[in-house]
């Protein structure tokens, strides 16, 4: 009987030991926007809030804060032409496109992948006219990268789902 209550006094200083040991404090874990832990979850937020912005610049024909929303090296490839390379290319395009009266957008991303280097979004769009006539809806695939403490569309390319 002796012996039992020694193993067992062993056994459960043991057991005190170990778990004084394991640093499981929940106090010391950084929140992921402290930290420079990458969080997808806090990237996605950050790209959604970009994405509001890049649509409210395009809605409201602003080019040039458009372009600015690019890399200094980003581009817009479109369909049916060459890329547009760099901001200027890039911002005399959106001006001759939103000038044509394609003056309204939608975008929803359905797909979010990447690291704190880069991103590549998933998504869906929508050009309208202004009385809300879609003129152009498809699919599209941009590349984020941090430019200046910021998300930056990289590389944006689009295609059509409707017929030619």
């Amino acid at each position: 009987m002796r012996y039992i209550k020694i193993v067992l006094i062993a056994i459960y200083g043991s057991l005190i030991l170990f778990t004084a040991c394991n640093d499981s404090d929940q106090s010391k874990i950084k929140s992921t926007k402290d930290s420079n832990i990458f969080s997808i979850e806090v990237a996605k937020t950050e790209i959604d809030a970009a994405n509001l912005e890049f649509v409210k610049l395009f809605n409201t024909s602003d080019s040039v804060g458009l372009a600015n929303m690019f890399t200094i090296d980003g581009k817009s490839m479109e369909p049916n032409e060459p890329a547009f390379s760099g901001r200027s290319e890039i911002q005399r395009h959106y001006a001759i496109v939103m000038k044509a009266g394609n003056n309204k957008l939608g975008l929803v991303t359905t797909g979010l992948w990447g690291d704190e280097k880069m991103l590549a979004e998933e998504g869906e769009y929508r050009f309208m006219d202004k009385s809300d006539k879609v003129l152009d809806k498809g699919k599209y695939i941009v590349l984020w990268k941090k430019e200046e403490g910021n998300w930056k569309l990289f590389r944006d390319c689009y295609n059509s789902d409707m017929p030619i």
